[in-house]
Protein backbone atom coordinates (compact mmCIF):
# COMPACT_ATOMS: atom_id res chain seq x y z
CA UNK A 1 0.00 0.00 0.00
CA UNK A 2 1.34 3.41 -0.57
CA UNK A 3 0.45 5.88 2.10
CA UNK A 4 0.10 9.33 1.06
CA UNK A 5 0.16 12.06 3.99
CA UNK A 6 -0.72 15.90 2.97
CA UNK A 7 0.49 18.32 5.50
CA UNK A 8 -1.62 21.03 6.53
CA UNK A 9 -0.89 24.65 8.16
CA UNK A 10 -3.78 26.96 8.80
CA UNK A 11 -6.12 24.48 6.81
CA UNK A 12 -3.87 24.76 3.53
CA UNK A 13 -1.95 22.27 1.98
CA UNK A 14 1.89 22.64 2.27
CA UNK A 15 3.77 19.91 2.40
CA UNK A 16 3.14 16.16 1.20
CA UNK A 17 4.77 12.65 1.77
CA UNK A 18 4.49 8.99 -0.36
CA UNK A 19 5.60 6.06 0.96
CA UNK A 20 5.55 2.44 0.47
CA UNK A 21 4.36 0.65 -2.98
CA UNK A 22 0.87 -0.18 -3.97
CA UNK A 23 1.14 -3.47 -4.45
CA UNK A 24 -1.88 -3.28 -7.16
CA UNK A 25 0.86 -5.30 -9.43
CA UNK A 26 4.12 -6.70 -10.49
CA UNK A 27 7.13 -3.75 -9.98
CA UNK A 28 7.73 -2.56 -12.59
CA UNK A 29 4.34 -3.22 -14.18
CA UNK A 30 2.10 -1.90 -11.51
CA UNK A 31 0.16 0.87 -12.94
CA UNK A 32 -1.65 1.98 -10.05
CA UNK A 33 2.06 2.69 -8.24
CA UNK A 34 3.24 4.43 -11.73
CA UNK A 35 0.53 6.94 -11.40
CA UNK A 36 0.78 7.92 -7.99
CA UNK A 37 4.83 8.33 -9.29
CA UNK A 38 4.08 10.46 -12.03
CA UNK A 39 1.70 12.83 -10.34
CA UNK A 40 4.20 13.12 -6.79
CA UNK A 41 6.98 13.90 -9.61
CA UNK A 42 4.61 16.53 -11.29
CA UNK A 43 4.35 18.41 -8.02
CA UNK A 44 8.29 18.37 -7.45
CA UNK A 45 8.55 19.14 -10.99
CA UNK A 46 5.77 22.41 -10.57
CA UNK A 47 7.46 24.19 -8.07
CA UNK A 48 10.77 23.12 -9.19
CA UNK A 49 11.14 24.30 -12.76
CA UNK A 50 7.91 25.44 -13.71
CA UNK A 51 7.64 27.98 -10.77
CA UNK A 52 11.60 27.82 -9.80
CA UNK A 53 10.70 28.12 -6.06
CA UNK A 54 13.63 28.13 -4.55
CA UNK A 55 12.53 27.12 -1.08
CA UNK A 56 11.28 24.00 -1.90
CA UNK A 57 12.34 21.19 0.39
CA UNK A 58 12.69 17.49 -1.21
CA UNK A 59 13.96 14.40 -0.11
CA UNK A 60 13.59 10.83 -1.56
CA UNK A 61 14.80 7.74 0.20
CA UNK A 62 14.93 4.95 -2.41
CA UNK A 63 15.33 1.82 -0.06
CA UNK A 64 12.07 3.83 2.10
CA UNK A 65 10.21 3.96 -1.49
CA UNK A 66 9.45 7.53 -0.15
CA UNK A 67 8.96 10.92 -1.08
CA UNK A 68 8.85 14.17 0.84
CA UNK A 69 8.25 17.70 -0.29
CA UNK A 70 7.73 20.67 1.55
CA UNK A 71 6.68 23.69 -0.09
CA UNK A 72 5.57 25.56 3.08
CA UNK A 73 7.98 28.24 2.56
CA UNK A 74 7.25 29.13 -1.53
CA UNK A 75 5.96 32.22 -2.48
CA UNK A 76 4.09 32.17 -5.64
CA UNK A 77 0.37 31.75 -5.51
CA UNK A 78 0.80 29.51 -8.46
CA UNK A 79 1.86 26.40 -6.13
CA UNK A 80 -1.47 26.43 -4.62
CA UNK A 81 -3.02 25.50 -7.84
CA UNK A 82 -0.35 23.14 -8.70
CA UNK A 83 -0.87 21.97 -5.22
CA UNK A 84 -4.21 21.33 -5.26
CA UNK A 85 -4.46 20.19 -8.69
CA UNK A 86 -2.31 17.34 -7.82
CA UNK A 87 -3.11 16.52 -4.27
CA UNK A 88 -6.73 16.19 -5.86
CA UNK A 89 -5.96 14.00 -9.05
CA UNK A 90 -4.12 11.67 -6.17
CA UNK A 91 -6.92 11.06 -3.94
CA UNK A 92 -9.30 10.40 -7.36
CA UNK A 93 -6.48 7.10 -7.85
CA UNK A 94 -7.04 6.35 -3.60
CA UNK A 95 -11.21 6.22 -4.08
CA UNK A 96 -10.57 3.94 -7.07
CA UNK A 97 -8.31 1.79 -5.63
CA UNK A 98 -8.64 2.22 -1.66
CA UNK A 99 -6.74 -1.15 -1.20
CA UNK A 100 -3.81 0.12 -2.85
CA UNK A 101 -3.46 4.18 -1.92
CA UNK A 102 -4.47 5.72 1.24
CA UNK A 103 -4.32 9.58 1.39
CA UNK A 104 -4.54 11.21 4.77
CA UNK A 105 -4.34 14.61 5.91
CA UNK A 106 -1.79 15.73 9.26
CA UNK A 107 -0.79 18.95 10.57
CA UNK A 108 2.34 19.28 8.41
CA UNK A 109 4.15 19.23 11.98
CA UNK A 110 3.62 15.42 11.83
CA UNK A 111 5.35 14.81 8.77
CA UNK A 112 8.82 14.93 10.23
CA UNK A 113 10.41 17.78 8.05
Amino acid sequence: MTEISVGLKDGKKVALVATGHTGFSERGSDVVCAGVSALVQALFYGFHEVLKEKNLRSAIDAKKATMSLDWSACLSPAGNVIAETVIGSLKEIARVYPDHVRILEVHVNELGF
